[in-house]
């Protein structure tokens, strides 16, 4: 069986132990898991037909994808060509957009922060508002690790403008979100989630201002989560077919759970600090399992619905001519 991993080049230097234990737990179960570039890959419609090629060449197609990169328009294309990717292109296309996200999410009755959305073109406007700066957070709605989230006090106050240059420039063309400041503890809590199933949880403070991210030197410990816990992630669970994430939450003053966000391209840094899980392993288990279903069925991929999914064929249906059935 073989397995794509996706990365982008400067994330795969990064990454590269990482990818070296996707391999190691690959050959285990008897996939050979294969680094691909995003920056060597060539892909779109030709002779009206999707193509994918890779350094110039055709190259085989493989039996799934672990897509590693922030790239849902690529894991669209992999879908239409029967190819299953993990995770999927809607979680690729909710989860890293914090607006849509909570958008998607407001059906199901859990706490989240009350938030504002904002195209970029309005930042401007926003750093000239005065009420309410001090307790208001602005955040890109596609950052990662804390790196484009912003507390508004620091960059409307007079003799600032280089802290407002600083912001406006890293948030780039991002459109944004707006919330208050909240959480007194500067805790919050990172679910593991595979498919179905919690797989840990960890617990992350912050060790000075108000953003807890261990890229940025937050203090991180394991978590048990409560029955109530549970039900709050079995509820976000519920609306996606998730392959790995992590879904986090913000921890009120009370102690309660306000979600934040879902990571999509979920990092396992502080999971192996403060535990011995071998989430790789899991994670390749968990595919395999659903491979294996689709071989024993046909299935399709179902682009139309709300859920991009492949779904059993009747039985007087013919599959398509997918490599791994």
């Amino acid at each position: 069986m073989i397995a794509w991993i996706i990365y982008f080049r400067d994330n795969a230097d990064y990454n590269a132990q990482y990818i070296q234990y996707y391999m190691e737990e690959g050959k285990k179960l008897g996939i050979t898991v294969r680094l691909i570039l995003v920056e060597e890959l060539e892909y779109g419609v030709r002779n009206n037909q999707w193509f994918v090629t890779y350094q110039n060449k055709e190259i085989e197609k493989p039996d799934f994808i672990i897509n590693r990169t922030i790239y849902p328009l690529l894991s669209k294309q992999f879908e239409y060509m029967g190819i299953p990717v993990f995770n999927n292109s809607f979680v690729s296309e909710i989860c890293n957009d914090k607006a849509r996200t909570y958008q998607h999410l407001a059906r199901t009755g859990i706490s989240m922060i009350d938030t504002c959305f904002y195209k970029n073109t309005r930042i401007k406007e926003l750093l000239n508002r005065r009420d309410g700066a001090s307790s208001t957070v602005i955040k890109s709605v596609d950052g990662h690790g804390g790196q484009q989230v912003f507390l508004l006090s620091d960059c409307i106050r007079s003799g600032n403008n280089k802290k407002q240059e600083d912001m406006i420039q890293r948030l780039g063309h991002s459109d944004v979100v707006v919330q208050p400041l909240i959480g007194g503890r500067h805790q919050d809590l990172r679910v593991y989630v595979i498919g179905t199933e919690i797989i840990a949880a960890v617990l992350r403070t912050a060790k000075e201002g108000f953003k807890s991210n261990f890229s940025l030197g937050g203090d991180v410990r394991s978590y048990e989560l409560s029955p109530d816990e549970i039900e709050i992630v079995q509820k976000i669970i519920n609306e996606f077919e998730f392959g790995l994430v992590g879904i986090d939450f913000i921890i009120g003053d009370k102690g309660e759970l306000i979600f934040n966000e879902i990571e999509d391209v979920v990092g396992s840094r502080m999971l192996y600090r403060c535990s011995d899980i071998n989430i790789v392993e899991l994670y390749l288990k968990h595919i395999l399992k659903n491979i294996k279903s689709m071989l024993v069925t046909p299935w399709e991929y179902q682009s139309d619905s709300q859920h991009p999914h492949f779904v059993k064929l009747h039985d007087n249906e013919n599959p398509k001519s997918l490599r791994y059935m």
